[in-house]
């Protein structure tokens, strides 16, 4: 699938997507999408000088849902780039000394993600809920992986996108003769206890990690991005105002929305002292079980205000701003702005944010050594 995009300024962007990602993941196998990314970077290597001289800016980047490979940068020169860039991406050229280093500094990348305390809570809340679904992957399976599990992996996975997503300011992406791949998911997330091995860390002692979630479901995960943002958007927000300008209990306090396959997790995140959490959490729950009070017509005219100056923002800067193409139709706020009401904005609110269903995670007693 090809999606041209028209860019309003000089400054162009070239997104090449291979949906799967950890879905597509085996037993054995779990980090070794995120470790592929790192591999297929290694193609560009000797022409880093070249994108710099060109001002071009490449990377790529592996979620639950994909890896995504890009250029950005002056339309004339991604134009320049994008042939040679899509033939590097059908080829692995990775040495065997080559894996063994990046794959040292994917298990590096690992442990940082474990040294920071609210991710590694939510990493293995995630595991504990959904299984091994973070593209991080598992330590003992990254250790163990061969070079060859790598080179099989490309060839049945990663040798074709699925998606390029083109924006120029002249020029159209055609295919050619460019085949692209059709996915088939290897497995789906289920919520529930699952037997994944934990990384535990005892050196956060004077703060607790908070996590409020549940899972949502695919038809009303546009609806909850914009419930969350109600809640939880700016300064003037609910949460934020109600937890830290009113009581002084966090720093911070935000609500997001996670996609995995057709499903997704709802969560409201925040971190606190350990004395606080009693009263983080009742803060929380006052602000959600008062629909009435915080989520009133002002606020949602607000936040539906918000996002049409994003979506026009992100017009003149689409060269850079591309997850709506990339996510599937129904994901985005973006997708719903002209339908979305209060009336429907109600309904997935009583839907969703019972303040008993929620799951309520504590590092500091799910989480010890």
């Amino acid at each position: 699938m090809i999606v041209n995009l028209k860019s309003q300024t000089d400054l162009s962007g070239f997104y090449v997507v291979y949906e799967g990602s950890t879905n597509l993941e085996k037993k054995g196998w779990y980090g070794i999408s995120h470790l592929m990314e790192h591999l297929m970077c290694k193609n560009f290597d000797h022409l880093q000088e070249d994108f710099d001289r060109d001002g071009i800016d490449w990377n790529a980047y592996t979620s639950n849902n994909e890896i995504v490979f890009y250029l950005t940068g002056l339309d004339e020169k991604v134009n320049k780039w994008k042939g040679e860039f899509m033939d590097l991406l059908g080829q692995f050229n990775v040495t065997k000394e080559q894996f063994e280093n990046e794959r040292n500094i994917v298990l590096e990348e690992y442990m940082d993600c474990f040294n920071d305390q609210s991710q590694s809570h939510m990493l293995n809340l995630s595991r504990k809920l959904f299984g091994d679904f973070d593209p991080i992957g598992l330590k003992q399976d990254l250790e163990s992986m061969k070079f060859m599990d790598c080179l099989n992996f490309f060839e049945l996975q990663y040798s074709k996108p699925t998606k390029i997503i083109n924006v120029s300011k002249n020029k159209q992406y055609k295919n050619g003769s460019l085949d692209f791949a059709e996915r088939k998911i290897v497995r789906n997330m289920s919520f529930g206890e699952h037997n994944v091995p934990l990384e535990l860390n005892n050196d956060f002692k004077d703060k607790t990690s908070i996590a409020i979630l549940s899972p949502i479901i695919e038809e009303d995960f546009a609806y909850v991005h914009h419930i969350n943002a109600m809640l939880s958007l700016g300064l003037m927000s609910p949460l934020y105002q109600e937890i830290r300008e009113k009581k002084g209990l966090v720093y911070y306090v935000h609500c997001y929305q996670s996609r995995m396959n057709e499903q997704g997790i709802n969560t409201i995140a925040t971190q606190t002292s350990n004395k606080n959490f009693n009263a983080v959490v009742d803060s929380v729950k006052e602000v959600i079980t008062k629909p009435e009070k915080y989520l009133t017509k002002e606020r949602f005219n607000l936040v539906k205000d918000y996002y049409k100056v994003r979506m026009e923002k992100d017009e003149i800067l689409r060269y850079k701003n591309v997850n709506q193409w990339i996510n599937p139709k129904g994901w985005s706020v973006y997708d719903i702005l002209d339908e979305v009401n209060m009336k429907k904005v109600k309904e997935v609110y009583e839907k969703y944010y019972n303040f008993d269903n929620f799951y309520i995670s504590n590092d500091k007693k799910e989480f010890k050594k």
